[in-house]
């Protein structure tokens, strides 16, 4: 039996990306095409491992005030919902899309507000899914009335019920979670270094962060470089994985369908360097996508064995 996988997305969002054929800061610009995804680092990572063939659960806050998107897009996906429904609107995000360079831009908004008794009722709910012993991804920032440390206590309450955690957020969100000793982490390149204070410009600087994050009670670390690929680590060793060049339509997403392809390698049980191979094949696929659309398995398997993978 296949363990169950639950991905939680604390702060969803409807990502609304605008597409023009130049941008004009300051000025006039008419809106060539656009394009609306329910989104939010849980919810795009659920949406990825549907391609690539799993079940998943989905779970988290949104607001009562503009289900109907969210709705169609589990239904559609046949994505189990279990989200907890709270006061408001959950947040619309805009992402700016400049053809002239591919450049991206992001205006996110801080999201809905978490009530003690929200907070509760997802406990009960992460608590339900847990007795099932499976994989759960926590995804993403924090909205307002949740606590820094929120993401370390359900950590360790998993660890405790048998069940393997990824854990992908960043600053404060991710300093308290690794606290827990998640099963996995997946920060950039960018985050990692704010998170250990120093310059990572170097490999044998990265190398030194990741060694220390498994001394200290990490099973996985994978670190995403952007366009140069992705460092995957355990006791079992360290592997670089370099894509192939494509046409990147949208960045969007990309760090999520790593997540995905890292989930799914390690439900399939794959090995280390087949993992990082998936996952980079899965992030590469997801950049020839436009917005934050899902790429599907027959992408990524055209993808895969451009994929140079190397142990370091």
């Amino acid at each position: 039996m296949k363990p169950v996988i639950s991905t939680v997305t604390l702060n969803a969002a409807l990502d609304h990306t605008i597409y023009f054929s130049r941008f004009f800061p300051g000025q006039l610009n008419r809106v060539e095409q656009d394009r609306l995804d329910p989104a939010g680092k849980g919810i795009n990572v659920a949406k990825v491992l549907k391609a690539l063939g799993h079940e998943v659960t989905v779970t988290g806050f949104l607001g009562k005030n503009n289900l109907i998107h969210f709705e169609k897009c589990f239904a559609a996906n046949d994505i189990t919902d279990r989200f907890i429904k709270v006061e408001g609107s959950t947040r619309v995000n805009m992402k700016v899309v400049d053809g002239s360079n591919g450049e991206v831009t992001e205006i996110n908004f801080s999201g809905v507000t978490c009530r003690p008794e929200d907070l509760a009722a997802l406990e009960q709910e992460i608590a339900l899914l847990a007795g099932q012993q499976g994989v759960f991804v926590f995804a993403g920032s924090l909205p307002q009335g949740v606590p820094a440390d929120i993401y370390g206590k359900y950590i360790t309450k998993l660890r405790q019920a048998g069940c393997k955690v990824f854990l992908d957020t960043s600053g404060q969100a991710m300093e308290e979670g690794i606290k827990a000793k998640p099963y996995a982490i997946k920060p950039n390149i960018h985050e990692l270094s704010q998170m250990a204070g120093r310059s990572l410009d170097s490999k044998e600087a990265l190398q030194q962060v990741i060694n220390e994050l498994l001394a200290g009670g990490i099973e996985q670390v994978t670190v995403s470089l952007g366009s140069k690929g992705a460092m995957i680590a355990s006791r079992e060793g360290m592997w670089l994985a370099e894509p192939p060049q494509v046409e990147v339509k949208s960045t969007v997403g990309a760090g999520d369908s790593m997540v995905a392809g890292l989930v799914s390698g390690e439900v399939r049980g794959l090995p280390l360097p087949d993992r990082i191979r998936l996952a980079t094949a899965t992030a590469v696929a997801a950049v020839m996508q436009p917005g934050t659309q899902a790429c599907s398995m027959t992408d990524v398997e055209k993808v895969m064995a451009a994929v140079k993978v190397t142990r370091q």
